[in-house]
């Protein structure tokens, strides 16, 4: 199977804008969600929706390697698992918990204040289902993936990039069609007709 391109996705609604925590005694914490379980993103690039199945990640985290960056910035790392990020799945979705360094203070100071409010992650799909009887567009539902990284980001927005849009151009043609499931079925069947006529001349 060829493995897929890393892909990245954000996040930005009112039930999961991004916590801070701050306990008399422990360290600061951002608190969000990367993912809220089966529920449809915007149209990406209007091609198609997305959803991420309950559990997406489980085998993703049992041995996580995942870091958080400050808006994607490698420069900027705020966290990495398994001391200062803890990255779980819950009932509501994909949960992260960073426990950022001292010199990021003023950016937790933009959290607070409400200027920055999306998360955004970085994921590889393993296992994924389309859907093509919605009537408005396909929906991609993520069974399985890979998690690479989770970050809060100002932008609620997919990436307007040239390579984003490929990229979602490239997951939107690779899908299985309707058509194309069709020919699959069509060439197993040729196959199992040449194997029942080779069987049959062995036994003559």
């Amino acid at each position: 199977m060829e493995k897929k391109t890393k892909e990245q996705r954000e996040l930005i609604l009112q039930e999961s804008k991004l916590e801070v925590r701050k306990v008399e005694g422990e360290p600061t914490k951002i608190i969000g969600y990367a993912v809220r379980w089966d529920q449809l993103s915007h149209p990406i690039y209007g091609m198609f929706q997305e959803r991420f199945k309950r559990g997406a990640f489980t085998a993703s985290l049992i041995n996580p390697d995942v870091y958080a960056a400050w808006q994607h910035d490698a420069r900027e790392i705020l966290g990495r698992t398994p001391g200062t990020l803890l990255v779980a799945e819950d009932d509501i979705g994909l949960r992260y918990e960073i426990t950022p360094p001292s010199w990021a203070e003023k950016y937790v100071e933009t959290i607070e204040r409400g200027d920055v409010r999306g998360s955004s992650f970085i994921f590889r799909p393993t296992k994924e289902e389309w859907d093509e009887t919605n009537t408005d567009m396909p929906i991609r539902t993520v069974v399985e993936a890979e998690l690479y990284e989770v970050s809060p980001v100002t932008s609620p927005a997919y990436p307007q990039s040239t390579v984003g849009v490929r990229s979602a151009e490239e997951i939107f043609q690779a899908r299985p069609t309707i058509d194309s499931m069709k020919d699959d079925e069509a060439d197993k069947r040729a196959i199992a007709k040449d194997l029942e006529m080779r069987l049959r001349k062995l036994n003559l």
